[in-house]
């Protein structure tokens, strides 16, 4: 962690937003891929034969939101003892920011408010509960994450 400018409680708690926000969805696909949610069944059927990009994007989905701690974390300013550009963390934090603000809490909404759920209807009841309130936090990541850019600029701006 930069000594000189210690990051702000506010962006810290952000950041930390964004990554845990990664995290329900994420362990949810998992578990319901490898058949360990009841009532999902039907939807498991549905990615036979997709196991490999569940996994992956589930992976890069929690990297991802790590990243985003890296905004608050000295690791995240030095690679190897080398300084990163401000700038770096900057633009790729906000192109990252706003496309998982696309993603999740525009698109998907839309999609979902328009009848075009990602379960394609196979989830009901109880376990359809479940999956919403896994897949709720990932609406905030791209804001979060946003958020946290912002304070690193701020943070790190001359």
């Amino acid at each position: 962690m930069s000594t000189r400018h210690p990051p702000q409680r506010w962006a810290v708690i952000v950041a930390w937003g964004a990554f845990l926000s990664t995290l329900p969805s994420a362990v949810w696909r998992l578990l319901m891929l490898n058949g360990v949610l009841p009532g999902t069944a039907d939807l498991q059927r549905l990615h036979a034969g997709e196991e490999g990009y569940v996994w992956g994007l589930s992976i890069v989905q929690v990297l991802a939101g790590v990243l985003a701690l890296g905004l608050v974390q000295g690791w995240g300013e030095r690679v190897g003892g080398i300084r990163i550009n401000r700038w770096v963390p900057v633009v790729l934090g906000t192109l990252g920011g706003l496309a998982v603000t696309w993603l999740f809490t525009i698109s998907m909404t839309t999609q979902i408010l328009t009848g075009h759920r990602p379960d394609q209807y196979t989830v009901h009841d109880g376990p359809l509960a479940l999956m919403m309130a896994c897949y709720l936090p990932i609406l905030l990541w791209g804001p979060l994450l946003l958020a946290a850019v912002a304070g690193y600029w701020r943070r790190r701006r001359r």
